[in-house]
């Protein structure tokens, strides 16, 4: 594709910036190295941070104004300031097309993206955690308002969406897709350790397990995994950006909680294969996380995402083989990679995409709900614990993530993983137990509300 093919137009697109964060200031940093794109609006709980986010976007203090009104907004926008806020309803008003909403806090996403919809603005969300629980709906209402609500590139979802519908254009037989987790499992064989971001473990019984063993391959990754079990394999991110993935392409996870997997990167499309050619894969169409083992000089996966396709002509990927492309062992699979997501560097190609030529991005976007991220316990949790998220990874001590089938919010049902920041659990749970809305009393919140839109919306006879 030529790119500047593709984005002639002589309209400049104008993003409003919704969180001051990693994604947020990328996007602010490369509108100024843009011809057709500007961003003007930078929006976090503290204005003082988007006025931050702005000054090291190359923005002088002199064309910055800090603005807690609308009619502060309006005549901010009139002089050609660039505008630093905490509220989008101060904003919500000015000519822009495009929220970009990557504010990262589930509920503040939900409220920030139906107010843009509303308002007649796109929608790029960066929020996976919002559109794990509500992304149909925000979809449906987009297309309700001639709007289009979608993922970004940059981030995975997006990326993993675009390669799956890649290669579904090119008639592949698409076994399995997904991602690499974001931080690789580095081995230093002089050292006899493990380093994963920043910490170092003691990995001395890794030297027998790096290369696969030639009768059981699977047995070689299962005994890393155990020799590596200090190191978490499976994150709340990860499965939330699967979960996004499977609503938008219908693809499936083989096991709600992934295989998760220790591979280096040569033996993803051997392990990530059907049982009958030697991988671990029930079937097709499997969505999953793997965990990149590489050397100290080996190059990063770098979250990067994958799709594994079957080997339909011998004679043409031996020809790939040859020239490098990543088969199994048998021959009879391939994986198609790219070793990158550059946060909110490349998020522009998909604000351009979206408002110029109408296009959500990744090629597709999740239009009706097909399965939820929910919480098992890893531990008890007593009556009366209120369940805390935390830290950059936004996880809840004492539960771990799994992908399941959609389904109501009603009875018995598993509840959304990220409606449970601030639930008070009422009744005591034991570990290895599905959090169901029987067992917790949920914080009122707009996620929430639009969360039981959408069940109404999808499941009239089931919702409560």
């Amino acid at each position: 594709m030529n790119y500047l093919q593709h984005f002639e137009s002589t309209k400049v697109v104008e993003a409003c910036i919704a969180g001051a964060g990693d994604f947020g200031r990328g996007v602010l940093r490369q509108a100024r190295q843009m011809q057709g794109l500007s961003a003007r609006i930078a929006i976090d709980i503290n204005p003082e941070k988007a006025a931050e986010a702005l000054r090291h976007a190359g923005i002088p203090e002199s064309q910055i104004m800090v603005c807690h009104s609308s009619s502060d907004a309006e005549a901010a926008w009139e002089k050609g300031f660039y505008i630093a806020t905490a509220s989008f309803d101060t904003i919500k008003a000015l000519p822009f097309d495009i929220l970009v909403e990557s504010t990262g806090i589930p509920d503040v996403g939900a409220r920030y993206s139906e107010a843009a919809l509303l308002a007649g603005k796109h929608v790029g969300i960066a929020t996976k955690e919002t559109e794990s629980v509500v992304g149909p709906y925000l979809t449906r209402l987009a297309e309700k308002q001639g709007r289009l609500f979608t993922p970004l590139d940059g981030d995975q979802p997006s990326l993993l969406i675009g390669l799956i519908t890649w290669a579904r254009t090119l008639g592949f037989e698409v076994v399995s897709a997904g991602k690499s987790s974001e931080y690789d499992f580095i081995w230093d064989e002089a050292q006899g350790t493990v380093t994963c971001n920043g910490t170092q473990y003691d990995a001395s019984e890794m030297a027998s397990l790096w290369k696969l063993d030639d009768s059981d391959a699977c047995a070689t990754v299962k005994a890393r995994g155990e020799v590596l079990s200090a190191i978490p394999q499976i994150s709340v991110p990860d499965l939330c950006e699967m979960v996004n993935v499977a609503n938008a392409t219908g693809l499936q996870p083989d096991l709600p909680e992934f295989h998760a997997m220790v591979l280096r990167t040569i033996e993803v499309p051997s392990l990530l294969d059907t049982w009958s050619e030697g991988g671990v894969l029930e079937g097709n169409e499997r969505l999953e996380v793997f965990n990149c083992l590489r050397r100290p000089d080996e190059l990063s996966f770098a979250g990067g995402v994958f799709v594994v396709v079957r080997c339909e002509d011998p004679h043409v990927w031996t020809l790939l083989r040859d020239k490098g492309h990543v088969l199994s062992r048998s021959g009879n699979s391939a994986m198609v990679y790219l070793p990158r997501h550059l946060l909110g560097l490349e998020a522009p190609i998909s604000l351009l995409d979206i408002v110029l030529n109408g296009l959500t991005s990744g090629g597709g976007h999740a239009t009706t709900p097909k399965f939820d991220l929910t919480a098992r316990t890893t531990q008890p949790i007593s009556a009366g614990q209120l369940l805390e998220m935390k830290g950059h990874h936004r996880h809840i001590e004492g539960l771990r993530p799994e992908i399941h089938p959609a389904a109501a919010l009603a009875g018995e049902a598993k509840v959304p993983f990220y409606l449970l920041p601030g639930a008070e659990v009422i009744r005591d749970i034991a570990s290895n137990q599905p959090i169901t809305l029987a067992d917790v009393r949920l914080p009122s919140s707009r996620l929430y509300e639009l969360r039981l839109k959408q069940d109404e919306l999808f499941y009239k006879a089931d919702s409560q």
